[in-house]
């Protein structure tokens, strides 16, 4: 296929020979939806050499004729369904779940399967793009540990990795340069390589971008690449969550130059981007970062003033209808305010110069994924937040993407930002990068409501208890040796933990991302089966033998495998029962019976939807800590890792004892590590 793919680039460039072919960027390549629409400008010449690279591949060429998310046929899923249950609920249960499963497929799951089904015919996006969009809008819940997530970038060696002004004025022009890239066109495209000696042969970009849009992923594909969902990287900068009742917004903005920085609960604007659209020079980010530290810092001379005036940060971690309510208060309460909150939800994003210098894990992972509330905007799309001794982090709103889009940002950014390490951050401001604070106005009820925040705040994180875990028991080069899968000999662990602290199988979530297909999200890995309820069994068992052990964790891993690959192809079964039960809450539907489809309201479905042990796990080289929040007051939210040196696990939990989950998790890590290498 690849020759005659080079055939055809061939036969163009003898075409094309003598002409210049221009490459631009378009509204559509980010898809019909206006919620995934972004400039289509060029960047200027002169600003060429401020982008991470120049793509020969424009960044959106394959997003048109990415394949749509497939609907699974009803009887698969009713099937998962029944499958993943069977080791979670009683007999009598189960036996309940499935005379609701057979009476929904014989009555409403055909036409609610027809429905779903005719309207995807007549969409542009994935089935399950609006439904999940809107999941998150509407959930009423804080976003403090509930949804938003923290990431802690690798550490710098020597006294500049130190610096909290100079490493916060590094990333932040390393984002700048992201963004001009992506808004340029020139970011390669997100590709997942099968076959690298042809998909990255020098002349593959070549032959790819003479491709139409329409047909440009099956050319990639017979090749071997497969282009990746970029509708996500819409929302990354410039972005921000609005809380409004009943349903938030997401907000887009196309013309703002400027971040917003925050410091001891005080609010600064920075320009990042001059009126030409060039990027400010990263001495001078280093000035304006130096001079916000020294202004917050400095000893404050006004009698009387509540300190609480300036915490507003705080009202971001309510729940949504309350901080809606006190939003549209603040906004009305003075002209300043409604400037305010302009510019941060405006803002490229947002960044956080933390007084704090943690050093331990625990203390990093609480530091990037709540700090003290106060120098935190949890609408943003993300914010970039760096300690006192130079650690960076990033904590990001859920609702607009997953951890495709945010890793692929945190690699690149944090190897642009360590290429400018020996660069001076000293030198005469531009006027573009002159700190402009942004100042609120509050009322009496206003600052009442600001100080019960911060108290509610408190109380939230001081009921949760926070464990972590890094042990080389466990190691990808190990595991890969035994031929074995690293990620789901961690899952394992993570069920054979929960047996030993509680003696038995609980709903579990992994997250497994869709982005191979147009406008995918995540679909459940399922890691809770009749064969990880047998190799836990086996394990607990004293009067098993090494044998039978052995062979019962082989089967649960190569049975996690199989479910994973399910997950990632389209094939799993919660995202479609989601959106089924969505169809039927329509009022349309609700009009032909009162009540939601007897499957719904079984006791297998709701024990499937309650999840106790939640995990998620991001491989990188650039990242060293990774953590969020319980979702409910029985859930382990397991934040985990494994890499070539060590594996590694964050637990927290709402007082269930994270300490007591990660003593068991070491303890079954090390008998699993003991029963594979007795294998023959």
């Amino acid at each position: 296929c690849f020759p005659a793919l080079l055939a055809l680039y061939k036969r163009e460039k003898s075409c094309l020979r003598g002409t210049t072919l221009k490459v631009t960027m378009n509204a559509r390549s980010f898809g019909k939806s206006s919620l995934l629409r972004m400039p289509s400008r060029l960047l200027s010449t002169q600003a060429d050499h401020e982008m991470l690279h120049h793509s020969r591949i424009p960044t959106m060429h394959f997003q048109d004729s990415l394949p749509k998310l497939p609907i699974p046929a009803l009887t698969d899923t009713i099937k998962r369904f029944l499958y993943f249950a069977e080791p979670l609920v009683s007999a009598n249960e189960l036996e309940e779940a499935r005379q609701a499963a057979l009476a929904f497929q014989a009555r409403e799951g055909p036409l609610l399967q027809h429905q779903l089904i005719e309207n995807d015919r007549n969409q542009y996006s994935s089935f399950i793009s609006a439904p999940w969009f809107d999941l998150y809008l509407r959930d009423r819940a804080p976003l403090l540990l509930n949804y938003n997530p923290q990431l802690t970038f690798r550490d710098e060696a020597g006294p500049r990795g130190q610096s909290q002004p100079d490493r916060a004025a590094r990333f932040v022009y390393a984002a700048a340069t992201f963004m001009r890239t992506l808004e340029a066109g020139l970011l390669e495209p997100d590709i997942f390589h099968t076959n690298p000696a042809r998909s990255k042969h020098p002349m593959w970009p070549e032959v790819m971008r003479l491709l139409p849009r329409g047909f440009a992923f099956y050319g990639a594909a017979l090749t071997g690449a497969f282009p990746l969902d970029m509708s996500q990287y819409a929302n990354l900068l410039r972005s921000t969550r609005v809380p409004f009742p009943e349903a938030d917004k997401l907000a887009t903005y196309k013309k703002s130059r400027h971040i917003v920085v925050q410091r001891g609960g005080r609010f600064w604007a920075v320009d990042v981007l001059d009126a030409d659209g060039g990027t400010v020079p990263v001495q001078q980010l280093g000035n304006a970062m130096q001079a916000i530290i020294a202004h917050a810092d400095a000893p404050r001379h006004q009698a009387g003033r509540d300190v609480s005036a300036t915490d507003v940060g705080l009202l971001t971690s309510l729940p949504r209808d309350e901080w809606a309510a006190h939003r549209h208060a603040l906004q009305n309460c003075a002209p300043q305010n409604a400037h305010t909150l302009q510019a941060i939800d405006s803002a490229l994003f947002l960044v956080c110069l933390e007084s704090t210098a943690p050093e331990s894990h625990a203390d990093i992972n609480r530091c990037m994924l709540h700090g003290d509330g106060v120098d935190r905007w949890l609408d943003k799309s993300f914010q970039l937040i760096v300690t006192a001794n130079g650690k960076v982090g990033l904590n990001f709103e859920h609702s607009w993407g997953d951890g495709v889009a945010v890793l692929r940002f945190c690699t690149e950014v944090t190897a642009a930002a360590e290429s400018l390490a020996g660069m001076e951050t000293s030198g005469i401001y531009s006027q573009s990068a002159v700190p402009t604070e942004l100042c609120w106005s509050l009322s009496a009820p206003l600052l009442e409501v600001v100080v019960d925040a911060a108290k509610r705040f408190r109380r939230t994180i001081a009921s949760t208890d926070l464990s972590i875990i890094e042990s080389d028991t466990l190691t990808n080069p190990l595991v890969k040796k035994y031929k074995l899968s690293p990620d789901g000999m961690m899952q394992m662990a993570f069920q054979l933990a929960h047996m030993k602290m509680h003696g038995h199988s609980v709903s579990t979530y992994e997250s497994a991302s869709t982005s191979a297909f147009k406008h995918g999200r995540t679909e459940t890995i399922r890691s809770a089966t009749r064969e990880s309820a047998d190799f836990c069994e086996a394990f607990c068992n004293r009067h098993a033998s090494q044998s039978e052990r052995a062979a019962k964790m082989r089967k649960a891993v190569q049975n996690h495998t199989r479910i994973t690959r399910d997950a990632l192809t389209g094939k799993g079964m919660d995202r479609h029962l989601f959106a089924l039960r969505n169809l039927a809450m329509t009022e349309e539907n609700m009009g032909r019976s009162s009540k939601l489809p007897s499957i719904f309201e079984s006791t297998a479905y709701k024990t499937l939807s309650n999840i106790i042990i939640s995990t998620s796990t991001l491989n990188s080289d650039v990242l060293v800590n990774g953590g969020f929040g319980p979702t409910s007051s029985e859930c382990y939210a397991v934040g985990y890792g494994i890499l070539d040196h060590a594996c590694g696990a964050s637990v927290m939990s709402y007082g269930r004892d994270s300490s007591g989950f990660t003593d068991c998790l070491t303890k079954a890590m090390q008998e699993m590590r003991d029963v594979m290498m007795a294998e023959n």
